[in-house]
């Protein structure tokens, strides 16, 4: 299924069945004067997905063999069909950074270091366990070495549109938006969506990601735009407002993790702060332990990114003790606010 949204630009609606986020929105660009098309995120490495997307493409009778492919990042939503659907001749463009990350996860094959950080945070090896099992092989992009690198400021012209590249780290390290600035169209991938909050979590090797996140809502904040199109749930907002509802949502969520903290004045892992925080997520009967594994990884994630930002501006301070890594307050900080 299809909407047409702009003059040759249509969302296409790609299912993410099972998944809390429901639906990707694919955006497809169409050529101009037998000009070449450009599709933005694909979805899951998986049947449902693929039968969605190629269904739309159907529908507005396009072509791969004429159309190439931008991934706002490497989230396997957005990255994991990229290479199925590719014809001969497709160019896939990743930003340069998200490229050498996915290469670095798919290289590792479950990112073995990962499940020691985890392992750290107060993970169970029987959890991961599950974790391993949920995330397979056909969620994630086949293989990335033919992706073209994407840096700032790069341009690329479909459909009578001239799209430049923006670099908005936070949500992956090397996420990127698309900004046509004559039209006012910003191609927002998941760095600003108007119904819920991205995630965002820790990365190796990448500092700060909610300090670098909130640094990138404000680079775009006062962008002249017209039309703002995320990649999942709604599209209609007022992006400045929603970024301003962003940051304040993560301020009052550093309030409520050291208020979590001085609960635990013998120090606490980050899943014990985890379980300790307010989520919204939808379960059979409440309660942490009850919440589907797959949440609970991304809850942590998030306590973690939370935690690095403080334990960054000196506000707490971490401590290892035998294989886990537990966190104590130094004092109640001001948290962030706009300058």
């Amino acid at each position: 299924m299809y909407t047409q949204i702009e003059n040759n630009i249509f969302k296409i609606d790609v299912e993410l069945k099972g998944n809390p986020l429901k639906v990707l929105n694919s955006y497809y660009i169409k050529g101009t004067d037998g000009g070449r098309n450009l599709l933005i995120d694909t979805g899951f490495r998986n049947d449902v997905c693929r039968t969605s997307l190629l269904g739309g493409l159907t529908e507005l009778g396009a072509s791969m063999e004429k159309t190439d492919i931008f991934l706002t990042h490497l989230h396997a939503d957005h990255s994991g069909l990229a290479t199925d659907i590719a014809a001969p001749g497709t160019r896939i463009y990743m930003s340069a950074v998200d490229i050498n990350y996915l290469r670095g996860l798919m290289a590792m094959d479950g990112s073995d270091s990962e499940e020691r950080v985890q392992l750290q945070n107060g993970f169970s090896s029987r959890e991961l366990k599950e974790v391993g099992e949920m995330f397979g092989h056909e969620f994630r992009c086949e293989f990335c070495d033919g992706f073209l690198p994407v840096h700032e400021g790069d341009v690329f012209r479909y459909g009578g549109y001239e799209l430049r590249a923006v670099l908005t780290p936070g949500h992956t390290p090397g996420h990127m938006c698309l900004y046509e600035e004559k039209s006012g169209i910003l191609f927002l991938g998941d760095h600003v969506l108007f119904d819920i909050t991205p995630n965002i979590t820790f990365w190796p090797g990448f500092t700060d990601p909610l300090g670098q996140y909130v640094i990138n809502l404000l680079k775009v904040r006062d962008y002249p735009v017209r039309l703002p199109l995320p990649a999942h749930r709604g599209i209609i907002g007022d992006m400045p407002t929603r970024i301003d509802e962003i940051i304040e949502h993560h301020g009052a969520r550093l309030d409520e993790l050291l208020k979590a903290l001085r609960e635990h004045p013998g120090g606490a892992t980050t899943y014990e702060l985890a379980e300790n925080l307010s989520w919204n997520i939808r379960s059979e009967h409440p309660g942490w332990g009850s919440y589907p594994i797959a949440q609970r990884w991304f809850a942590v994630g998030e306590t973690a990114a939370h935690l690095e930002y403080l334990l960054l501006r000196d506000q707490v301070r971490a401590e290892r003790h035998r294989d886990v890594v537990c966190y104590y307050p130094r004092w109640r900080p001001e948290c962030m606010k706009r300058q």
